[in-house]
């Protein structure tokens, strides 16, 4: 039966994330690597567009481009140099909703090969996306700042880590306890943890918070929640670049330039 497991998320900014999690074993089924924040599938996600050449027109930060794909995708435009021939994005909701959401996969399959772009200001774009090269999510940096927990007497120990391809970082062992810390805030002198030694980001596992538990037999109960900062990967438009492009700042059309 393993463990019924309720996820519930409390906040998704582009400055943090935080997250709880309950769970209820059906048998002794152990939580192994399980993940509690998946930064790739994260919203505010940026992501390298690769396209088939530099285009006649600039993409304008903050507009929304629209694909083609047999169901479009529509990606937002948080950096962009004239005349390179890639840009960074999140994902949004439709191309007058920039309402962020998450990429469908780690690797941001949601975007294929050679598909046309269509921006909401700069119009058909003369570059598609590469033919062979699709959007890669960047590397992310975060730091915990919050951790509570509430875990059942039975359960020997419960590990909380920073996940990598080459290494791990561990966070906390948590015992059969429950509490509450809060690594950022004043007085403390501890400071929000930082990713470590965490390294390797094969499958865009770099940063993600997995948990592995040890001794969990039927009917323990557990609950972990946990608050992290966004630090890198996660950008909000450039509006000011706008300028080098040919635009105004806030010539994208939405209501929150700054």
């Amino acid at each position: 039966m393993a463990i019924t497991k309720v996820t519930n998320t409390i906040t998704d900014t582009n400055t943090k994330y935080s997250v709880q999690h309950t769970g209820l074993a059906g048998d002794a089924t152990e939580l192994t690597d399980s993940i509690w924040a998946n930064l790739s599938a994260l919203k505010y996600a940026n992501a390298t567009v690769t396209l088939n050449g530099a285009p006649t027109t600039n993409f304008c930060i903050g507009e929304v481009v629209t694909t083609n794909d047999s169901t479009a995708i529509f990606l937002r435009v948080t950096d962009y140099t004239a005349g390179a021939s890639t840009f960074k994005a999140y994902k949004v909701t439709s191309a007058t909703d920039i309402t962020p959401k998450a990429w469908t996969a780690e690797t941001a399959t949601d975007v294929g090969t050679g598909k046309t772009l269509t921006g909401s200001v700069s119009g058909l774009s003369s570059a598609t996306t590469h033919g062979s090269t699709r959007l890669s999510i960047g590397t992310p940096k975060i730091n915990l700042r919050k951790l509570w927990w509430n875990i059942a007497a039975g359960i020997d120990h419960t590990r909380i880590y920073f996940d990598g391809s080459d290494t791990e970082q561990t966070i906390a062992f948590l015992t059969d306890s429950n509490g509450y810390i809060n690594y950022a805030g004043g007085g403390n002198h501890i400071g929000a943890i930082s990713m470590g030694a965490a390294a390797g980001n094969a499958s865009n596992v770099l940063g993600d918070v997995n948990v592995t538990t040890v001794g969990v037999a039927s009917a323990d109960t557990y609950m972990i929640g946990i608050e992290i900062g966004k630090l890198e990967g996660f950008e909000l438009p450039n509006f000011m670049k706008n300028g080098s492009l040919g635009y105004r700042h806030n010539q994208h059309g939405f209501s929150d330039a700054y």
